[in-house]
């Protein structure tokens, strides 16, 4: 679980609008749900370790923003995108086609992808935390993406 501030006054998340929790220049890691804590966390690390990440928030899958997702690779020339859910039929392959078909001029490498493990979700919690991605590999994504 996860704690926070909770604002005082009404307020709209506008949909179909992708958010911007933090710019970067070298790599964009696209994000949703409880995954985007995990991005923004390894994108602090990964700024002491001198990458500076840009995250993006999707917010909503559908309608999906792709234009925000499309700028930001246009800009940093690396996608790294995070779910949590299984690599198979999951989420990310949209987003890589979208980055594909958009921003394949920009890239300076493949489109990684952080996912899930191939497993039912395990009923241990050790087992659960071992199969959801975590900061550490999505720091592992991203170094091995711009250390070649």
């Amino acid at each position: 679980s996860s704690r926070g501030e909770v604002p005082d006054e009404w307020y709209v998340v506008p949909f179909g609008k992708a958010d911007v929790k933090r710019i970067g220049t070298d790599v964009t890691i696209v994000a949703y749900a409880r995954m985007v804590t995990v991005a923004l966390q390894a994108a602090e690390k990964l700024q002491g370790r001198g990458i500076s990440a840009e995250v993006i928030d999707l917010r909503t899958l559908s309608p999906l923003d792709g234009e925000t997702v499309v700028a930001s690779v246009r800009k940093t020339g690396h996608a790294v995108i995070v779910e949590e859910t299984w690599r198979t039929g999951g989420f990310g392959a949209t987003v890589v086609g979208l980055i594909q078909e958009e921003a394949f001029d920009f890239l300076d490498a493949p489109v990684a992808r952080v996912a899930g493990e191939e497993v039912p979700m395990p009923y241990s919690w050790h087992l659960e935390q071992a199969a959801i991605p975590d900061e550490s590999r999505v720091i592992k994504a991203v170094e091995s993406m711009l250390i070649r």
